[in-house]
């Protein structure tokens, strides 16, 4: 009894080590920075796709909701064909970026490393599945609890170990890369800042860090780590061993005598800079930054100033079109307790503060995205090269028919939803997408055709 006591011991103690090590392990160093390195993912940007017509989506956060509403749109875009110079392709092949948060992120990860496959493979490994019920059973598995007891390893280590098991297979941002796929920005919050955190080279840049070597999983699982339910994804900082140098425009905003946008992004990033300011990057769910997933297109302009020059970093320096989807998941809840007289709970008034201050937040970068972008297209557009902007927001509050619109509202954000769930918001974007103005002046620019009209 006394060998077999001790033996467990051994065992419990060696699996608390492995834990404590291996969130450690996750973070790998960029030996060294060259301008070459940021240059990989602006040539992915323009892969085999068009030159004169950049598509750019945003998914919006909401849990197997808005994966299953992002999903639907993408089955869409799968069916709908346009004439570019290169022939006749389905616009799911040009799409330029996708940019993600939380929920949203599931997605646009799982098309970026398995294209087409997602069709056949997506429903039934992630849209169908109980993930809510199976995230609680790791966190209820005596193994997992020696894990839990270390400092530096948390629900969402664990979740992000979950995620790999199911979806991602061991898959790296280097993985991302595959022919044809466009850039998946998936986005996270910097707990300590508030200020958005793209899992892109740049970003990782900043922190003289590798982005090819780390692991799709833990970016999905940051970028959907709500607070309190979910703890931290935490980044290690090797600031100032690669060699890194800052853009031009980071210095001429920090000498701005007000305090402007981009001077406030610049001091953000020169903390990132100094590895004893920031040693540790600490990221939760990417809706509290940015629940729409469209602040990063408006960031990739406004912070160089010139859209001429972004565009051309986005590899479409002779663009003529900009299609921007925005696939937004947001939901208009009508409270139960707004309609009685007792004061609502505490849990109520924190749910009900939180959830407003996002949508309130996402009513304003829908404004404030497309107004820039429309700005920036007059900018750039001349009689000679003229650019045209079709904005496309595919949302429930576009659904026609009042009963299909409530119940889609009454669809909650958690990571289990029935089937007749994941149909019904599949279809919904479907339909959503190709009834948009927008999408059909698009569609009739470019003799475009969805097999679904």
């Amino acid at each position: 009894m006394r060998n077999l006591i001790l033996t467990m011991c051994v065992v419990c103690l060696s699996l608390a080590i492995s834990a404590c090590a291996n969130l450690t392990a996750v973070d790998k160093p960029l030996s060294s920075w060259t301008p070459e390195v940021d240059h990989r993912f602006r040539d992915q940007m323009a892969g085999d796709r068009s030159t004169e017509l950049l598509v750019l989506l945003a998914f919006s956060g909401g849990g197997t909701r808005a994966a299953s509403f992002s999903y639907g749109v993408l089955k869409a875009l799968a069916t709908t064909e346009i004439t570019t110079e290169n022939g006749l392709r389905s616009l799911l092949q040009e799409i330029d970026v996708i940019s993600s948060v939380s929920g949203g992120s599931f997605t646009s990860a799982y098309y970026g490393l398995r294209g087409d496959r997602i069709f056949e493979e997506f429903e039934e490994r992630f849209l169908r599945k109980n993930v809510e019920g199976a995230l609680i059973g790791q966190v209820f598995n005596p193994i997992n609890w020696f894990r839990l007891l270390s400092s530096t390893y948390g629900r969402s280590d664990l979740a992000a170990r979950y995620y790999d098991k199911i979806l991602f297979n061991n898959a790296t941002f280097a993985d991302l890369k595959r022919p044809g796929a466009p850039l998946v920005v998936i986005n996270a919050t910097d707990l300590a800042t508030g200020a958005r955190f793209p899992f892109i080279q740049l970003s990782f840049d900043f922190i003289c860090a590798d982005l090819d070597q780390y692991p799709v999983s833990r970016a999905v699982a940051a970028s959907s780590a709500v607070p309190v339910a979910l703890s931290p994804i935490t980044l290690k900082s090797f600031a100032g061993s690669c060699g890194y140098e800052p853009p031009a425009w980071l210095g001429e905003a920090l000498k701005d005598e007000r305090s402007t946008y981009r001077k406030i992004a610049a001091r953000d990033i020169e903390d990132y800079l100094d590895q004893e300011k920031r040693p540790w990057v600490h990221l939760v769910d990417g809706g509290i930054s940015d629940n729409l997933g469209l602040r990063g297109y408006y960031n990739s302009v406004s912070l160089v100033g010139d859209p001429h020059l972004a565009f051309d970093e986005f590899r479409h320096s002779d663009v003529r079109q900009i299609l921007i989807i925005s696939v937004n998941s947001r939901v208009l809840p009508k409270p139960d307790w707004a309609l009685e007289r007792a004061a609502p709970s505490l849990a109520q008034v924190v749910g009900s503060i939180s959830s407003d201050q996002i949508d309130r937040y996402s009513i304003d970068t829908l404004n404030i995205v497309f107004s820039a972008y429309k700005k920036w297209v007059e900018q750039v557009s001349t009689p000679e090269h003229p650019v045209t902007l079709d904005f496309v927001e595919v949302s429930f509050e576009s659904v026609r028919d009042d009963a299909e619109r409530q119940a889609l509202n009454n669809i909650g954000t958690n990571f289990h939803l029935k089937d007749e769930q994941v149909d019904q918001l599949i279809s919904a974007a479907r339909n959503v997408l190709h009834e948009s103005p927008e999408f059909q002046a698009f569609l009739e620019r470019n003799s475009g055709r969805s097999d679904e009209q």
